[in-house]
């Protein structure tokens, strides 16, 4: 994605994006969680993440960089075919437990894709981020969910 982004340690501040859901949650909130609300948290959490993806392999084509961002381009794309499984295993899971499954809604239109070079390069930045802290989140749900599943 090119300089500031390409530089070794560079992080931004805690920048959100309007619509992409935030893995972080309290402790004891995050204890209260009920097994269906873990997993709907994470699908819902996952099914955004999949619209998010695809604007920043759009992204990377509008900015030119599809190309010769080709090892970029191919890990987000495994990342959104990972995410297609994973989003298919927490609706069995959902099923299983009778729960219904949540509602996304739209979190983007067409003006997300109309966005400065820096902008794209940013929200770029941020959704691989958050993905990165939600797989976080999800590997610590799954082992309360393992823990509870074998007492």
């Amino acid at each position: 994605m090119g300089l500031p982004f390409s530089e070794p340690g560079f992080s931004l501040p805690d920048m959100t994006l309007i619509g992409l859901p935030s893995p972080s949650i309290g402790y004891l909130a995050w204890r209260r969680l009920t097994d269906g609300q873990r997993l709907s948290e994470n699908y819902r959490a996952y099914s955004l993440q999949l619209e998010y993806l695809q604007l920043v392999l759009d992204d990377l084509q509008a900015l030119g960089l599809g190309q010769s961002s080709g090892k970029l381009t191919e890990q987000l794309t495994t990342c959104r075919t990972q995410i297609q499984g994973l989003l298919a295993n927490l609706r069995s899971l959902l099923e299983a437990l009778a729960q219904p499954l949540p509602a996304i809604g739209e979190p983007l239109d067409s003006k997300a894709y109309g966005t400065s070079d820096f902008e794209r390069k940013l929200r770029g930045y941020i959704v691989c981020r958050e993905y990165v802290r939600w797989i976080d989140r999800t590997l610590r749900d799954f082992a309360l969910l393992s823990d509870s599943a074998s007492t």
